[in-house]
């Protein structure tokens, strides 16, 4: 049974698990106060701030793609009395235009339950239309900051004004707080030195880096670039990137960071430069942000156009840089989420960060074709399963042709996961039409892996293959990409084929796991076995490494002694990250093999809680096994009819289709015991299942 754990490089990554520092809430409803986390960053014990967990609600499935149509909701009540808490004190203004256009086609019946929800279907016509109620009812103070954006977006400054004069002095929230607005509410309002002044004020509040991307982009939006590129200038003139080698001295991270803020000033004043038609500087600044980061391909990228006059950008508004620097924050509150993730390692579900997502879709009503911005939270939106907004996000504003073509893959992706592959193809295509590089058809490629169009898939990475010299990097993204395919279609000698080619071409740890996951599926699965055996040796901690060879020993395993190593490796690994989903499948399908089919079925139910609302075809498969085994024969039939429309490798749809007709007809495992792991010395403390 086609059984491929490892994580590819060229599929989209989802964000570690957030599991005792969850998501923030959003300023002004129910706010319930923070709590300070102390976490250590390499360079020190750094305070920071953190909210109690939000349960996500799932996305309700939906066939049809929404369209945005413009729709305001307006909870408070015009004819209730006076005195009663839904009567309105002042008249509700309207929310943007921009806001509008957020709206899904089909709103819930009963209304959105709150705010989070509204966020969560990136429906900002009824987030705004709930704000400004509430600010016209004069409740809920702390989330006026984002009416003061919808107001800026409106092109309203005077109201964004009153708004502002009327938080003055009520508890601010911490983000969105008349702090943070202030400066920009000035500029908005032609008051340009005050402007100036007050975003000098946030040193206490921003970090240095961000507060000097901040200035500058108002600069630039102000219309002063001479100012811009003197505030650029400030940033430490060499660039300190930490090498790999370094990865495990306790000063790494820290340094790691402030490079990543070196680098988007960099970038930034790049941009500013070429803007101005002042190229050579701008390729200077870029050739010394490569020589610092060589392995860098978007720098090399930036680098490449900036010397051929390529896509170069039009000079920032006001509201394209109060935008961007809204962008800002929230990537201030997603590296905390990052660091937190770290800290608790234990590879579940990341709660969906209403914060983050507010005001990333607050800036996105200021610049609606902000393609970096928009970008991000799509695919925030898909990793969360929010495939109805994800697809409906992706498809509003004009971003670059680029980013426009990163978009509409993403959607495709949403509309597969909404039962639709034909859209999927459709949108694939449109997404071509804009980019047709090589890197856009191995990417459309994978997609369309995904949806089971293999012969189209490998058509399309043949082409980016002949289309012109490919970098080692490109040239392993596409044998990679070739050998999913063919291990997708059933073709399993191909795959290991592409397999080996993208190991010739670059053999490091990537190519040489990825070898071996296909290896264990062919004839040749001793020999795959053999690699994996021997990277442990190497990598002894590596939980992805001891999920890949434990469950490839476990499955079709030829002899009891390797059935009891698998169980073993698998067994310490799921003790290292007790909730990560395909660990959780293996150690529940090895407790199969030995007849345990309630333990079994308990560790798989978790880990098909664990993808939801994604679906997964082999998951489902070992549990219908699984449900047969316990007399439970309607379940059995129900899991493996949803891995058939789970878009199975096609060498698996038949003995999918036998069990559905006439069940399990091969003898069940007998039970017998597990073998005894002891708990490692150096893993003591660490939580079992």
């Amino acid at each position: 049974m086609t059984h491929v754990k490892i994580r590819l490089f060229l599929a989209v990554s989802a964000t570690a698990v957030l599991s005792a520092c969850a998501s923030m809430g959003v300023p002004g409803f129910g706010e319930s106060g923070c709590r300070t986390v102390y976490v250590f960053t390499g360079g020190g014990v750094q305070p920071m701030n953190s909210c109690g967990m939000i349960p996500r609600e799932d996305a309700a499935p939906k066939t049809m793609m929404a369209l945005a149509q413009p729709q305001l909701e307006t909870p408070s009540d015009p004819d209730a009395p006076p005195g009663d808490p839904a009567a309105r004190t002042e008249p509700v203004t309207p929310v943007s235009a921009a806001a509008k256009a957020t709206a899904p086609y089909d709103k819930p019946l009963g209304g959105y339950p709150g705010p989070n929800e509204m966020l969560e279907a990136a429906d900002m016509s009824a987030f705004m239309g709930l704000v400004r109620a509430d600010f016209a009812k004069r409740v809920n103070s702390g989330a006026w900051g984002y009416m003061v954006v919808d107001a800026l977006a409106a092109k309203d400054p005077a109201t964004a004004q009153t708004a502002l004069g009327l938080m003055n002095g009520r508890r601010p929230s911490e983000w969105m707080s008349p702090n943070h607005l202030r400066p920009w509410v000035y500029a908005f309002n032609d008051r340009n030195d005050e402007a100036q002044a007050e975003m000098a004020k946030l040193r206490n509040v921003l970090p240095s880096a961000t507060l000097l991307g901040h200035r500058a982009l108002l600069a630039e939006g102000l219309g002063d670039t001479d100012g811009a590129l003197e505030i650029y200038g400030q940033a430490p003139d060499k660039f300190d990137s930490p090498s790999p080698e370094e990865a495990e001295s306790p000063t790494y991270f820290a340094r790691a960071r402030a490079f990543q803020s070196q680098r988007l000033l960099a970038l930034r004043q790049a941009e500013l430069l070429r803007a101005l038609n002042r190229d050579a500087e701008a390729v200077a600044l870029l050739s010394r942000l490569s020589e610092a980061a060589p392995d860098d391909s978007y720098v090399g990228d930036r680098l490449a156009k900036a010397k051929s006059g390529q896509d170069r950008r039009k000079l920032r508004t006001l509201p394209q840089a109060m935008a961007q620097a809204l962008g800002d924050e929230a990537g201030l509150i997603e590296e905390q989420e990052a660091i937190m993730a770290v800290m608790a390692g234990r590879g579940g579900k990341t709660p969906f960060n209403h914060l983050m997502s507010s005001i990333r879709q607050s800036a996105l009503l200021l610049d609606p074709d902000n393609g970096e911005i928009r970008i991000q939270e799509v695919n925030r939106l898909q990793e969360q399963g929010k495939f109805e907004p994800a697809l409906r996000l992706a498809q509003i504003g004009n971003p670059s042709r680029e980013v426009t073509s990163l978009l509409l893959a993403t959607a495709g992706l949403a509309a597969l996961e909404l039962g639709s592959p034909e859209t999927l193809e459709a949108l694939i295509d449109r997404s071509l039409k804009i980019d047709s590089s090589p890197d856009a058809k191995i990417q459309a490629a994978g997609s369309l892996t995904t949806a089971n169009k293999t012969t189209r898939a490998l058509a399309l990475i043949d082409q980016a293959m002949k289309q012109g010299p490919l970098t080692p990097e490109q040239q392993v993204y596409a044998l990679m990409s070739r050998s999913q395919a063919h291990l997708q279609a059933g073709n399993v000698a191909g795959a290991v084929e592409s397999a080996r080619a993208a190991l010739l071409v670059q053999d490091d740890e990537t190519t040489q796991q990825f070898l071996a996951s296909m290896l264990v599926e062919s004839p040749q699965r001793a020999d795959g076995l053999s690699m994996m055996r021997h990277m442990l040796t190497e990598q002894p901690d590596n939980t992805s490494l001891m999920n890949n060879f434990g469950y490839s020993l476990i499955d079709g395993y030829a002899t009891d002694a390797e059935l009891d190593e698998g169980f073993k490796l698998l067994k310490q690994a799921i003790r290292m990250t007790p909730d990560e989903p395909n660990l959780l499948d293996s150690i529940g399908w090895a407790y199969y093999q030995y007849g345990d089919f309630r333990e079994a079925n308990r560790f798989i139910e978790m880990a098909l809680e664990a993808y939801e609302p994604f679906g997964h075809w082999e998951l489902s498969d070992h549990l219908g096994d699984v449900k047969w085994r316990l007399d439970e024969k309607d379940e059995a039939r129900k899991f493996w009819k949803d891995a058939l429309t789970a878009y199975p490798p096609d060498n698996s749809r038949a003995a999918l289709e036998e069990k559905i007709r006439n069940g399990l007809t091969t003898p069940a495992p007998v039970r017998r015991n597990t073998p005894e792991v002891p708990r490692a010395p150096s893993r003591e403390g660490t939580s079992d299942i």
